[in-house]
C-alpha cells in the first residue's frame, strides 16, 4: 500500500483496494455505506487483458487523465476537475475470481467533493459497457 502526496492510503490491501476515509469525498465499489457504494463493472465475457484494454481505452478518452500506476490487475491514475483542478485518485481493481473491476475514487483535498467522484466514475462506468456491449454483441 502506497500513499498520495496527501497521505490518503492506495493499492490494495489483501486483494481489496484501501477503504475511503471518512470524508464523504470518496466512492468505492467495497464501500459499505449505501451513499458511497457503487457496482463493479462485469467481464464475464471476456478475458482480462480484454477488459484491461478496454478500460485503459475508456481511461485515455477522459480528459485530463494521468495513468500513475499499471500491473497485471491494478490501475491507478489521477485526474482533474475541471472548474478548479481539484486532483482526485481514481483506481481500478481486476478481481479474476469473480471477473468484476472494483473501483474506487477520492479527492485529494478538501471535506465534500459534491459528488464528482460518482460522477466521474458513473462516465467511466458507462463508457466501459458501452464498449463492451458492442464487443460481446459482435461475437
Amino acid at each position: 500500500m502506497d500513499k498520495d502526496k496527501k497521505g490518503i492510503a492506495l493499492g490494495l490491501q489483501d486483494g481489496q483496494l484501501a477503504p475511503c476515509p471518512k470524508t464523504p469525498n470518496c466512492v468505492s465499489t467495497e464501500h459499505h455505506d449505501l451513499n458511497r457504494k457503487m457496482l463493479p463493472m462485469s467481464y464475464q465475457n471476456m478475458s482480462i487483458d480484454e477488459a484491461k484494454k478496454i478500460l485503459l481505452e475508456v481511461i485515455h478518452s477522459m480528459p485530463r487523465v494521468e495513468i500513475k500506476e499499471q500491473s497485471d490487475d491494478y490501475i491507478h491514475v489521477v485526474y482533474r476537475t475541471l472548474v478548479f483542478e481539484f486532483f482526485h485518485d481514481a483506481e481500478f481493481h481486476f478481481d479474476s475470481a469473480d471477473k468484476h473491476i472494483h473501483y474506487r475514487s477520492a479527492t485529494r483535498v478538501g471535506f465534500a467533493d459534491f459528488g464528482s467522484n460518482k460522477r466521474w466514475l458513473q462516465s467511466i462506468y458507462a463508457r466501459f459497457i458501452q464498449r463492451t456491449y458492442h464487443i460481446t454483441k459482435e461475437n
